[in-house]
């Protein structure tokens, strides 16, 4: 039988990959204050379309939340922007998780089935494979 199992993935991190973060860092940035420069402008246009006091008190506490939630992400990629700068080359990033299929047999110790998996990446290639943590660490 197969089971899907989650595997955390983690990159070290070099200068080149310093370098490829912070460049997507910076680009998500620019998005983001793409973003609220946009969300402004409809909402200016928006307002003019509709005299409404309802409707406009409606529709600047939805732009209101919207604008809010864009600038608490470029709040928290200033923070990781300045984070990384101060890691230590070689320090280890958590990437996230992927799920894999794993082969189940009756008489498998599952404990040891359901033992945490890791895949270790250094500048794009699979540097190391870990197994015997635990998920959830």
């Amino acid at each position: 039988m197969q089971i899907i199992k989650k595997v955390v993935v983690k990159q070290i991190l070099t200068e080149d990959s310093r370098d490829r973060l912070k460049e997507q860092f910076l680009s998500r940035q620019y998005q983001l204050t793409k973003e609220l420069k946009q969300l402004e402008f409809v909402l200016h246009k928006k307002m003019k379309e509709n005299t409404s006091q309802n409707y406009q008190q409606s529709l600047k506490a939805s732009f209101d939340k919207e604008v809010a939630k864009r600038k608490e992400r470029l709040r928290q990629l200033e923070l990781k922007l300045g984070q990384l700068d101060e890691l230590e080359l070689g320090s280890e990033l958590r990437e996230g998780t992927i799920q894999m299929i794993e082969e189940v047999e009756e008489g498998d110790n599952w404990d040891e089935v359901m033992k945490g998996t890791e895949i270790v990446i250094k500048d794009g290639l699979v540097h190391e494979l870990r197994s015997g943590g635990f998920e959830d660490e």
